[in-house]
């Protein structure tokens, strides 16, 4: 079981790295991701306020 994780781990972060170096995410598209990210958080907290206001 250990070295199935181990295993596992490792394969992760290969797959990781390999896709991070095919497909490198530009600075603009980083930061549209940030914004995006955060306005959704916003709306999720706005949403759960109105829904904890109603009780």
């Amino acid at each position: 079981m250990k070295g199935f994780a181990t295993g596992l781990i490792t394969g992760a972060l290969i797959g990781a790295a390999a896709g991070i170096l095919a497909d490198p995410i530009k600075d603009k598209q980083h930061a549209k991701m940030c914004r995006k990210k955060r306005e959704m958080f916003k709306s999720m907290g706005e949403i759960i306020d109105d829904v904890l206001d109603m009780f």
